[in-house]
């Protein structure tokens, strides 16, 4: 694969020496700096959502609860009774 890119003064200084110091093809310094990254594990960003859901399973309040599963429809039956 052909792939072209435009890097700016410092990092072509540095994929150049890096060419220099490892005495091999550019392709190769670049095919092995890009299997260093892919095996670094890389933070996840965490979404609003995930976050609520994280903290929710961590204070154990996902699951405390026995139902019907329907909640959305009836719980004011659940909280209060049958008389709503």
């Amino acid at each position: 694969m052909h792939i072209e890119a435009d890097l700016d003064e410092i990092h072509t200084e540095r994929l150049l020496r890096l060419q220099e110091k490892l005495q091999k093809p550019l392709a190769e310094v670049v095919a092995e700096a890009i299997d260093a990254l892919s095996d670094v594990t890389l933070p996840q960003t965490e979404t609003h959502g995930t976050r609520i859901r994280r903290i929710l399973e961590q204070e154990g309040l996902i699951g405390c609860m026995e139902g019907d599963g329907h909640l959305s429809v009836d719980y004011k039956n659940h909280l209060w009774g049958s008389e709503w």
